[in-house]
């Protein structure tokens, strides 16, 4: 079992590998041919010489499959994403809808399609406006626009493609038009339309169809943001909660079953089993989602151990689960929801060594022992992993609840032995007694609840988040060592400790620590705190005078002037029906990074320009705006704003924390400002210059050109169109950096070769946020320094695949 233990070790190592290699260092075949030959050649040298095997080579030999294996899963995946850009860009073929991730609308659906008969079967995101609602299983017929898969990316921010890879997606397509052939439902969808009729009334359908098959295309928005703004979402997805409670169910049905059996045919196996098949058919309702696999092999494991009667300790059985997991399926280390699941479970785990409940004494008695034990051991599970799990939360939500503890303590009660039961009942009896009604009135009334809640909740920005879990550290770290002090016995002379004995509530004093938790718990700690502190120190020293952010927001504009942790923002992005970019990547950006917004500056009144300025007002509504048009973004059909707008019109001069701004054009103020009417400005810290033309056209640069000297970065005018950007304003201004906010794949073919040839011969670096995603440049006192959100030397899921189309 050591050896299992060390294999499950080295393989769970291997594949966190695939989060930070290049796709150049993934194992494929031929590589893996190189390195087998060699060892199979030393170990038959070996056994000619010894006349036996050196036990090293087993493992060595077991370590290369492993790896290759693991390695083999990208590659393919990766590969089979690139391989796209080999077929024609509109296939007609039949596909399998495999799983619904949105249907309102529009419909988010990903399919099954074999899209070339060389091509194996690949799973494809779709959007699809269809006419009618669409079903998992059905075969339909159609035109599928296909294109590679891409995503836009900025510092810290929700990384799709990596969540198509998690997902095992290899190519986006639309659907114009489809015909349904044929309908091969499996059981689980049969069920699902079943009771998703029967529900068809009830106003929590949403809630209770993601509670009972994990399917959350039915959840209302507002409901989703209630739960995920209490940080209560976790209730939300099927996991060890709701398996264990199903595993209860089935053991308590066979235990009433043996009740009428003879006593020599009572045993514990029996309930076991039961509680198992109960367990595996709601995971299997579930389809297996990340967080209900990882409940019932655990619950497996722990079972066969039992009937085995072997013995292993919790972090063995920890180990034993991410291991099956990842032999079941390498990539699962790409998915978020997997590493949410999987802290939780360590921090609860990590909490009950280190501050069990039967530490706590009340009146001299353990607080187990008493009448509100249940109480005690629900607060100090929601204390744990308040305590231990908020990091996670800081790190992956880039906010947290303030009454997320209170929230948790009030409703996992409720959900555990109110909700899920019921709807466990009523899946298992077809909707009996109401069972669905019933349901849906305690979903509403737990929702409400919860509603009260949602106001607490707050955006941390990276610093801080990380200044949290270096506090969190330091408080594990003293609370160790004043619960475990390095002699046995807490020493009774201890001031502190006698006035805390003198209160009803006391500690044991006679638990111990396992020396090697706590040589792992501190050594981690530290070496926790001890790279927060050098990153804060170098982050200190390596602090630019200034920085130009343009940050990824697909087919539009959005750039950021930042210093003193304060910024500028020029244009907004696109907006849309019940969203923009402002809402779903500028502001969120600024939240992370801590950043105070003072001004907006419009270039023009297009939409993918100034369509986020509505959310931005929300966000700030006495933000200061510079716009070169009358159009009056104060009112709108929701809000009323109070902020101050001035116009951009050629003249105006301001400084701004030592930055100088001049505004080169237009000339005069337009009723609507078109691309010729942009507002184009000249920033200059008097070493460097920065010239923002937004979508200006050559018409418009002809005002300005002969006023400008040496420029060294450039933001290239209308993302890259040859209506811009001209050969005489490249002349005059010598760009040493041109910088083009484009979206990838644009149906405009955005930017045109003619520009961006143009600028290479006169040897300005080109950049493009549809391949490089955000791009930050650094002005420091004697260089400028250019990073970017996605490189060559990143992990193979962020590295640009399908080549451009013609």
């Amino acid at each position: 079992m050591m050896k299992l233990d060390l294999f499950l070790f080295c393989f769970i190592v291997n594949t966190l590998c695939l989060l930070v290699l290049p796709e150049s260092f993934l194992l494929d075949f031929p590589l893996f041919l190189h390195f087998l030959f060699p060892l199979v050649i030393a170990a038959f040298i070996y056994w000619f010489k010894y006349r036996r095997l050196w036990r090293g080579f087993y493992y060595l030999f077991c370590g290369l499959i492993a790896v290759f294996y693991i390695h083999f899963q990208a590659l393919s995946l990766f590969r089979a994403a690139d391989g796209v850009k080999y077929l024609p860009a509109k296939v007609q073929t039949d596909f399998v809808i495999d799983e619904i991730l949105y249907q309102r609308d529009y419909r988010n659906i990903i399919v099954k399609a074999q899209l070339a008969p060389e091509f194996k079967p690949q799973r494809i995101y779709v959007n699809w406006q269809a006419d009618q609602a669409v079903k998992t299983g059905e075969k339909w017929r159609g035109e599928l626009h296909l294109r590679a898969v891409s995503s836009r990316l900025n510092y810290g921010g929700f990384d799709k493609q990596k969540w198509y890879y998690a997902q095992g997606i290899t190519a986006w397509a639309k659907v114009k038009s489809a015909v349904k052939i044929s309908e091969d439902l499996s059981l689980r969808q049969q069920l699902f339309n079943h009771y998703l009729a029967q529900t068809e009334r009830l106003r929590q359908q949403g809630l209770l169809m993601a509670l009972a098959f994990g399917e959350r295309a039915w959840l209302q928005e507002d409901v989703w943001q209630i739960y995920r703004k209490t940080n209560t979402a976790h209730l939300i997805a099927i996991s060890g909660l709701h398996i264990g409670l199903a595993m209860l169910l089935g053991m308590g049905v066979a235990r009433l079953i043996q009740f009428c059996l003879p006593t020599r045919y009572i045993s514990p196996y029996f309930p076991m089993l039961s509680g198992l098949v109960f367990a595996a058919v709601y995971a299997g309702l579930a389809g297996f989602a990340i967080p209900t696999l990882r409940a019932l092999i655990a619950l497996v494991i722990v079972s066969l151990l039992k009937l085995l009667r072997g013995y292993c300790n919790v972090w063995q059985l920890f180990l034993r689960v991410i291991g099956v997991l990842f032999i079941f399926d390498p990539l699962m280390v790409l998915s978020n929801s997997f590493w949410l699941s999987v802290c939780a479970v360590f921090s609860l785990i990590l909490w009950y060594q280190i501050f069990p409940l039967n530490l706590l004494e009340w009146k001299g008695k353990s607080v187990t022992d008493g009448k509100f034990a249940w109480l005690f051991g629900l607060i100090h599970l929601q204390l744990g992993l308040f305590c231990l799990f908020s990091p996670m939360q800081l790190m992956t939500f880039q906010g947290i609840s303030l009454a997320g503890f209170w929230a948790n303590l009030i409703i996992v009660p409720l959900f555990s032995f109110l909700l899920v039961p019921v709807i466990l009942f009523a899946l298992f009896s077809n909707g009996a007694w109401e069972s669905w009604r019933i349901a849906d009135w305690l979903a509403q009334w737990f929702t409400h609840l919860l509603s009260y809640f949602q106001d607490y909740w707050i955006g941390v920005s990276n610093q801080t988040s990380w200044l949290i879990c270096c506090l969190l550290c330091l408080l594990l770290l003293t609370v160790v060592h004043f619960i475990y002090p390095l002699k046995k016995q807490i020493p009774e002379k201890n001031e502190l400790l006698t006035q805390f004995k003198t209160k009803k509530i006391s500690l044991k004093s006679d638990r111990t620590l396992s020396p090697v938790l706590r040589k792992y718990l501190v050594s981690v700690a530290t070496l926790f705190l001890a790279s927060g502190a050098m990153l804060w120190l170098y982050q200190q020293w390596r602090q630019p005078d200034w920085r130009f952010e343009t940050l990824d927001v697909g087919q539009g504009l959005a750039n950021l002037i930042v210093k003193d942790g304060r910024a500028v923002l020029y244009d907004t992005g696109a907006g849309w029906k019940n969203g923009s970019m402002a809402q779903s990547e500028i502001i969120p950006y600024l939240q992370r990074q801590g950043l105070i917004l003072e001004k907006v500056i419009l270039s023009h009144d297009d939409n993918d320009h100034s369509g986020g300025i509505a959310d931005i007002l929300q966000a700030y509504p006495s933000i200061n705006i510079l716009q070169p048009s009358m159009v009056n973004y104060e009112k709108t059909e929701q809000n009323s704003f109070n902020f101050d707008r001035t116009f951009c019109k050629q003249g105006l001069n301001w400084q701004w924390h030592g930055l100088n701004f001049q505004v080169l054009a237009p000339a005069k103020i337009a009723e609507r400002a078109n691309n010729t009417d942009s507002c184009v400005l000249l920033i200059d810290d008097g070493q460097y210059k920065l010239l923002l033309t937004g979508d200006a056209d050559l018409a418009a640069e002809q005002q300005f050109v002969a006023h400008l000297g040496k420029v060294n970065v450039l933001q290239v005018g209308h993302h890259g169109s040859r209506t811009s950007t001209g050969e005489a304003l490249i002349k005059q201004i010598k760009p040493d950096f041109a910088l083009i906010s484009a979206g990838r794949w644009n149906q405009w073919g955005f930017p045109h070769p003619v520009v961006t040839q143009r600028l290479k011969r006169h040897k300005s670096a080109v950049y493009n946020t549809a391949f490089s995603g955000q791009i930050s440049f650094e002005f420091y006192p004697n260089k400028i320094e250019v990073k970017t959100a996605r490189s060559n030397y990143q992990p193979w899921f962020r590295q640009i695949v399908g080549g451009e189309r013609d």
